[in-house]
């Protein structure tokens, strides 16, 4: 007869911290800038929640003196809206709180006061027109993207919240915990962002040239509020490609007593170093490890070339060399090689 409540959340965010550093090399970890400034963001929240909830009244936790009564460095209450200031780079003291008060309806979300914020796809291709370039390349074209996004997997509403005299506050604190029983019990929140491309160039130049050039970055953290770490994974790649299109190419040799092509040839390089680290915090004894990551250089270059119109001949390689960052991983070297040939059967 106890009402249940469930639901989900994600919405279009934009992290501020993650421009400001999108062009440097920033410091992840419990020693980091950032996760030193979600600490210290703790106390503040705490602060604002105490003076909040009547049933605090500014009062101050017996085993936790530097936090308020029910709202310690455990609480989901005090811990999500910190991790969200200080990982998207805003101001703790007017971040918005979660919404725990007043849950009449199964509309209710407690993460109503957070507002989507837009993402953008930017793509420009008018420098090929301009005279300098014009004689150089056919099409110039610039890409940029950012995605980002906040979510989290399921929140349920608790058996054991109680507001004891209707005043819209949770009043029954945890005897473990010594913080409140929110009427939602939010698992973990996830902060995700990607550049793709951060810089992108794709151009084709009249002498039958085509070049690709992008510098991806992406980074993700993750708060668990089952077993209190944040899990920190940044990528950054970089993609170079090179290709080549040409029909009467000569051969350097005779094959089969032909030594000038008479069809197409398309001839394709492409080259890719993408940088993976995965980290993980831990809130109870402020220590941070790398759980896993990796470097992976690959390089695959290819031919094709239209023998006919119903035959296609495809050569490929491709080299890919992972190194880990941690010792339980090893090193692996993938090479493949080969010929496919492509036959259309037509009228």
């Amino acid at each position: 007869l106890n009402p249940y409540y469930t639901g989900s959340f994600n919405e279009s965010y934009i992290s501020l911290n993650f421009l400001e550093t999108m062009l440097t090399s920033q410091q992840t970890g419990v020693n980091s800038s950032v996760y030193n400034q979600f600490i210290n963001n703790t106390t503040l929240i705490s602060r604002r929640l105490g003076s909040i909830n009547p049933y605090t009244n500014g009062l101050a936790d017996p085993t936790s003196p530097n936090y308020k009564k029910g709202y310690t460095l455990y609480s989901q209450e005090v811990l999500i809206p910190s991790f969200i200031a200080a990982y998207t780079g805003r101001n703790a003291g007017t971040i918005a709180l979660l919404d725990d008060n007043n849950h009449t309806s199964i509309q209710s979300d407690p993460f109503k006061y957070y507002f989507p914020l837009p993402n953008w796809r930017l793509t420009y291709n008018g420098l090929a027109k301009i005279p300098a370039l014009s004689s150089i390349f056919s099409n110039l074209v610039i890409n940029h993207a950012y995605t980002g996004s906040m979510s989290m997997n399921g929140f349920t509403s608790s058996l054991l919240y109680g507001d004891l005299y209707g005043l819209g506050f949770p009043s029954f604190i945890d005897s473990n915990s010594h913080n409140y029983v929110p009427f939602f019990q939010v698992p973990n929140v996830t902060i995700a962002q990607a550049f793709t491309p951060l810089i992108g160039i794709d151009a084709a130049f009249r002498n039958n040239l085509t070049a690709k050039f992008e510098v991806r970055r992406s980074k993700m953290e993750s708060l668990s509020l089952i077993d209190y770490q944040i899990s920190e994974n940044t990528s950054t790649e970089y993609v170079v490609g090179i290709g080549f299109r040409k029909k009467g190419v000569r051969l350097p040799f005779m094959v089969m007593g032909v030594s000038k092509l008479k069809n197409e040839l398309s001839v394709k390089v492409d080259i890719g170093l993408r940088d993976d680290r995965n980290s993980n915090n831990f809130l109870a004894n402020s220590i941070g490890i790398t759980s896993s990551g990796q470097r992976v250089l690959r390089i695959s270059p290819s031919v094709d070339y239209i023998v006919n119109k119903g035959l296609t001949l495809h050569f490929f390689y491709s080299r890919q060399q992972t190194i880990p960052y941690v010792s339980s991983s090893y090193p692996i070297t993938t090479t493949q090689a080969g010929l496919t040939l492509r036959f259309i059967f037509a009228q």
